[in-house]
């Protein structure tokens, strides 16, 4: 709104904002591409590096295991899931533990422990296609049948990736991030690994989550050095 269509900044320190929460911004927005004749913006898309098969298998298995141990496990309510889990590297929730001594540190690495097995599949699957971020990587998020509306991932400190797996169709459920104003890169996620920067908007493109079923992780970071942010999709994009 500010900086493609004109609109005034504030300050979080006014007394009250010039819109009231999120849905008005999103209500904003539309009018405002509504008045710029832009009825549907322009779609590109990249495709993710293929996870090889006994790698993409053994995580298949484990997610599948994971969905059957926890019958209703959603950890953010507010998020359109079926499931939902965060997992965090052993390494980050020792740290925060020894620092903040936290219940929630200790709740991390028994969640770690008891999905040890998914973890570790996840891990290895990432070392096929970045050996270097498959050690980095402070948190894994489980999801099954996400939908996630637009947003950013104000927490992590450089680029994420995805992969997804399922029965859903192929050309459909993969990551769309902003590339400009105008412009939406889907990225194909399925059963490949795709590199995005979540700090720019993202969402899940649509797929059928009523008859079909979609996993996915989430690969990021968010302890370290801050990443400069350079570009939204790493990547080639292809213009269809």
């Amino acid at each position: 709104l500010v900086e493609t269509f004109g609109h005034k900044s504030y300050s979080n320190f006014d007394k009250a904002p010039p819109v009231d929460g999120r849905a008005e911004v999103m209500v904003r927005l539309l009018q405002e591409y509504q008045k710029a004749g832009v009825t549907k913006r322009k779609l590109v898309r990249s495709f993710g590096i293929p996870v090889p098969l006994p790698e993409l298998e053994a995580v298949r298995g484990e997610l599948q295991a994971w969905s059957d141990r926890y019958d209703k496990f959603q950890e953010r309510p507010m998020i359109r899931a079926s499931k939902y889990m965060i997992l965090r590297s052993p390494t980050e929730a020792e740290e925060k533990m020894i620092k903040l001594g936290s219940r929630r540190a200790h709740s991390a690495i028994r969640k770690y422990q008891q999905n040890l097995s998914l973890w570790a599949a996840a891990k290895a699957a990432m070392a096929t296609v970045d050996a270097e971020f498959a050690n980095t990587f402070t948190g894994l998020a489980v999801t099954k049948n996400f939908i996630g509306s637009p947003h950013i991932d104000t927490t992590n400190i450089g680029p994420f990736y995805g992969l997804s797996i399922g029965d859903f169709d192929d050309g459909t459920g993969g990551v769309r991030v902003e590339l400009d104003p105008m412009t939406v890169c889907e990225v194909n996620t399925k059963d490949r690994l795709g590199r995005i920067d979540g700090r720019f908007v993202h969402f899940v493109a649509p797929y059928d989550n009523e008859a079909k079923t979609r996993y996915s992780l989430i690969f990021y970071l968010t302890e370290g050095k801050v990443q400069v942010k350079t570009k939204a999709v790493f990547g080639d994009i292809v213009e269809y």
